[in-house]
Parts: C-alpha cells; structure tokens; sequence
C-alpha cells in the first residue's frame, strides 16, 4: 500500500487500476482520487482490494471474476469509472 498520490485508469480490458501519476499516464486517461490501493494496484475499499470491471459494472473481492466474490459494486468505483469511460 503506498502514501503517494494514487491515479486511476483503465486498462485495456476495463480493469479499474491505481498508480503512480507517471504509469497511470501511460495508459491515457486518468485521474487523482484518494483511494490506496493493495500490492498488485487494485483499489481498497473497506479494507479489501477490488477488482472491477467497468464495462461490465462488476465488483470481485478475493480474487477476478473466474475466482473472486462477485460483490455490490461500491460507488466510490463507480463514480471514478464514470470519469474515466
């Protein structure tokens, strides 16, 4: 988990994804927002790392959509994805 500024985007298959400003802008659109996000770049919320998929609007904790649990979407997730499609 980083303390550093963290950006969202989206990658090339609608994940949504948090970095540094530098990778972020790598892959086009993104914006700042105040979510941390786990070791592998997913953003926490409610203690838990989350992957979602945008496109699909899918929330998975524990894992992705062929092994996580699929859960609510949380809105927070839904609202920086809305800036960024």
């Amino acid at each position: 988990m980083s303390v550093k500024p963290r950006f969202a985007f989206l990658s090339s298959d609608g994940i949504l994804h948090l970095h540094d400003e530098e990778h972020a802008a790598q892959h086009g659109k993104h914006v700042q927002t105040s979510l941390t996000d786990d070791e592998s770049g997913f953003p926490i919320v409610e203690g838990q790392g989350v992957v979602y998929y945008a496109k699909e609007d899918k929330a998975y904790i524990n894992g992705n959509e062929s092994d996580g649990k699929l859960i609510s979407t949380p809105p927070v997730l839904k609202q920086l994805a809305a800036e960024l499609l």
